[in-house]
């Protein structure tokens, strides 16, 4: 595999360009400045950041952009018919929204909130040509689990992740001048604009990868391992990731600021019919890591297996969606389980494997029902 070595970059931001907090002042006579600044109210900082977005334009391959149609749509990465709408009551899912509003009004607690499901898992990615054509195949024929199938579930999976790093990108000048007057705060967030800047630069590399793949209509370096499960998750989902332990906690890969790109991992879901798949895919140039960390996967007794698939989910996305009949009764502990899956995601530190995750009381209405190598 080829691989591209990353350098080491810190944002900066001049002292005469304008304040990233949105001001409209100079850098220096605001928050890079010695004098005392109101601090933003919690809304304010959210404002700010939805409005640091990368601009919407449609990720189709650029050698396929002369079909685009204006604008771009609210493109779903988790498919709506065939996921989203097997979870959905009363037309809606429970989501994670995740802003310092809604962290400050729950006391710091991960909720989810009930979302429309024309709405859940949307973003700007895709033109409405693009997004028909491209997608034709999932969305149009029996899904079967071919190797196409498997990879446009991940190709929507890497583009949104490459515009949400895009975005976070464009959010480390903000992060920097929140953090100006603490030195503690300034050099944990120095620390996590860096690594958004690399995660940029691995999102660009991937994104080129599977775009080749799709131009070419050539899937012979598309792996992936399906499980299919007898009943609908509650959980679909729709990521890309960088394994970097199994789920019993053994090294795939080492990970680290300045390293070549590394492996990715994609875990989406598609549901339909009564049954529902959760695919772990990925290209032949990431095999190395990736084989490793499904093999052990697949190494999960099946009655674990929906808990431990679950835990995945959560650490790895925020992108995943709850059936709200599923979420509201599994009861407080159940609620708590979740919540504790996306803490251990966001932390900095090493997450605990997913084996030791005692979830399994909360998935009994899904068996597995095959367990499939794609390669």
């Amino acid at each position: 595999m080829t691989t591209k070595a990353i350098p080491l970059v810190t944002s900066k931001i001049g002292r005469n360009a304008r304040c990233p907090c949105g001001s409209g002042k100079k850098y220096k006579k605001c928050h890079g400045g010695v004098s005392e600044i109101a601090e933003p109210s919690p809304g304010m900082i959210d404002a700010r950041l939805r409005k640091l977005t990368p601009p919407n334009k449609c990720l189709a391959p650029n050698s396929l952009k002369g079909k685009c149609s204006k604008g771009t749509i609210s493109a779903h990465t988790v498919s709506r018919s065939g996921s989203l709408g097997e979870i959905t009551r009363n037309g809606h899912v429970y989501s994670y929204k995740i802003s310092i509003q809604e962290l400050r009004k729950s006391n710091g607690q991960l909720l989810p909130t009930l979302t429309g499901w024309r709405d859940a898992s949307t973003f700007p990615g895709f033109c409405g040509v693009h997004d028909k054509d491209l997608f034709a195949p999932l969305e149009d024929m029996p899904f079967i689990g071919s190797k196409e199938q498997c990879f446009l579930l991940s190709y929507r999976a890497i583009a949104r992740e490459y515009y949400a790093k895009q975005g976070a990108a464009l959010q480390n000048e903000f992060r920097h001048a929140l953090s100006v007057k603490d030195k503690w705060a300034r050099r944990i967030i120095d620390d996590f604009n860096q690594g958004v800047d690399l995660g940029v630069r691995d999102a660009i590399e991937h994104k080129k990868k599977y775009d080749t793949v799709l131009e070419s209509g050539n899937w012979d370096s598309v792996r992936a391992v399906l499980i299919e499960f007898d009943g609908i998750f509650p959980i679909q989902c729709a990521g890309a990731f960088f394994p970097e332990r199994d789920v019993d906690g053994r090294v795939v890969q080492s990970l680290g600021l300045g390293k070549s790109t590394p492996d990715a991992m994609n875990l989406t879901s598609f549901a339909a019919d009564g049954k529902s798949y959760i695919c772990f895919c990925w290209l032949l140039d990431s095999d190395a890591s990736c084989s490793a960390y499904v093999a052990a996967v697949q190494r999960v007794p099946e009655s674990e297996l929906p808990a431990v698939i679950a835990s995945v989910i959560l650490q790895s996305s925020e992108n995943c969606h709850f059936s709200p009949n599923w979420y509201d009764g599994i009861a407080r502990a159940g609620q708590e389980w979740c919540a504790e899956q996306m803490r251990q995601g966001m932390a900095l530190e090493d997450i605990p494997p997913p084996r030791q995750a005692s979830g399994g009381g909360y998935f009994t209405g899904v068996t597995v029902v095959a367990i499939t190598t794609i390669s």
